[in-house]
């Protein structure tokens, strides 16, 4: 289908697999990650979206604009602006086809944040799923990276070589953090992450952040914070970002956190899409929403 103002985006609806009078408690939006369209990594928003049907779920898997096969966009509203104009459109076809007002996104890696962004701007965003978008890191988890690499590379000559580069790369990184933070420190008109435009922006307050997915939760919004393992690099143990978020003492039904260790950032192996699938599905229906209507 086409939808949109203009008409100028292009989705596919996957409708539940037996018709029912009642309607679906929520529908799915499933969208861009980077630069693949819109069936996915390894076609997981197609496996996603019938597995969902066959549970009674209607899925609108579609391009935002400028990608796959959806028209560029005009050029007059910012990045952010835009894929929220994009998700609301998605939206409103969803809600035109089924009648639901209730709505998941799933951001899977750079669509992480445009989903955040929805759920702050609609009140019909009634889950968003976060996968594999943030890697803070902890003491913790550059600790296990750097045992990690020390089994690895040994004792011998070439392995102090390396270690040489790595530590300065870390003296080189550490200096330039202090500079930011002594930076921002001086300006008045820092931006939080949430009014920034750029996609992985380094201005990222992990614990501003933590605190308004708690906000999002409280507010009745489900949030899924999902992660891959087997890059070790960025996350490498269950509890890593809900620690770097500032969230390790605060529980919430609404908030969720979970990491799978062995598997890869792509959901490349035919088990680790299963596992990916099982566990986006199980976590949208424990997040599915009440049946308290959105308000504006």
């Amino acid at each position: 289908m086409t939808f949109g103002p203009q008409g100028d985006l292009l989705g596919t609806v996957s409708f539940p697999a037996t018709a029912s009078a009642s309607t679906p408690p929520f529908g799915v939006l499933l969208f861009n990650a980077g630069v693949i369209h819109r069936v996915g990594s390894h076609r997981l928003n197609v496996k996603l979206a019938r597995v969902l049907a066959a549970d009674g779920i209607a899925a609108l898997r579609f391009d935002l604009h400028g990608m796959g096969d959806s028209i560029r966009a005009d050029g007059r509203l910012s990045y952010k602006e835009q894929v929220v104009a994009d998700l609301r459109a998605g939206m409103d076809l969803l809600q035109n086809l089924t009648g639901t007002r209730h709505f998941a996104l799933i951001g899977f890696c750079s669509g992480a944040m445009p989903s955040y962004w929805a759920a702050q701007a609609d009140a019909r965003v009634s889950a968003i799923v976060l996968y594999d978008a943030l890697y803070f890191a902890t003491a913790r988890s550059v600790l296990r990276y750097a045992g990690v690499r020390l089994m690895r590379h040994g004792f011998g000559p070439k392995a102090w070589a390396v270690w040489s580069r790595v530590a300065l790369r870390g003296a080189v990184g550490a200096w330039g953090r202090i500079g930011r933070l002594f930076r921002r420190n001086s300006t008045t008109g820092w931006v939080e992450t949430a009014n920034a435009d750029s996609d992985a922006d380094a201005r990222i307050d992990p614990q501003a952040l933590g605190q308004s997915l708690l906000a999002l939760a409280q507010r009745g919004t489900g949030v899924m914070v999902f992660s891959a393992g087997t890059d070790f690099s960025a996350v490498n143990y269950a509890g890593q970002l809900r620690e770097s978020l500032g969230l390790a003492q605060t529980e919430h039904d609404r908030l969720l956190f979970t990491h799978l260790p062995d598997i890869d950032h792509a959901v490349t192996t035919r088990v680790a899409q299963q596992q990916w699938i099982d566990t986006v599905h199980h976590g949208l229906l424990r997040l599915a929403p009440t049946a308290q209507e959105p308000t504006s």
